[in-house]
């Protein structure tokens, strides 16, 4: 594989899960629709405007509409999430973890740092209250704002 191949794949992952976004790497939906507020997902940028009007992440319809209507968006940016295991599990299953894996990167994050947090907090774990060491924001972030 070329290096420019793997340069542009690495760029892409890079882009869905660490939102390290460069002026050139902006995403952009291909399928932009005529009015002026776009639906994106803001994991992946994609435009999700083919989706339920309720949906705030790309779900299975929109990975689904990709492989339909946009593959070469497809092969680039949401197939290289699914692990090797999942690359000869049938479509839909495929379809279905994409979705899940972008779900996840926006809440677990959050979900790991209340679970640390209140690992340090419980006082049967601590000889010292650890309250004052830990970022107030962080606190704040995951719902912890009475310490």
């Amino acid at each position: 594989m070329s290096n420019n191949v793997i340069n542009k794949v690495y760029s892409n992952i890079k882009r869905i899960f660490y939102h390290h976004h460069t002026e050139e790497q902006k995403p952009a939906s291909i399928h932009k629709p005529e009015t002026s507020k776009v639906k994106t997902c803001p994991i992946t940028g994609l435009d999700i405007s083919m989706q339920p009007k309720n949906s705030k992440f790309l779900s299975y319809t929109g990975v689904k509409w990709y492989y339909d209507n946009d593959s070469q968006t497809y092969e680039n940016i949401l197939e290289p999430v699914l692990k090797k295991s999942w690359k000869y599990k049938p479509l839909k299953d495929q379809f279905k973890e994409i979705a899940h894996i972008v779900r996840n990167k926006d809440s677990n994050p959050r979900n790991n740092i209340k679970r640390v947090l209140n690992r340090i907090l419980s006082e049967n774990n601590t000889l010292f209250n650890n309250a004052k060491l830990i970022d107030k924001n962080k606190l704040k972030e995951v719902g912890l704002n009475d310490f």
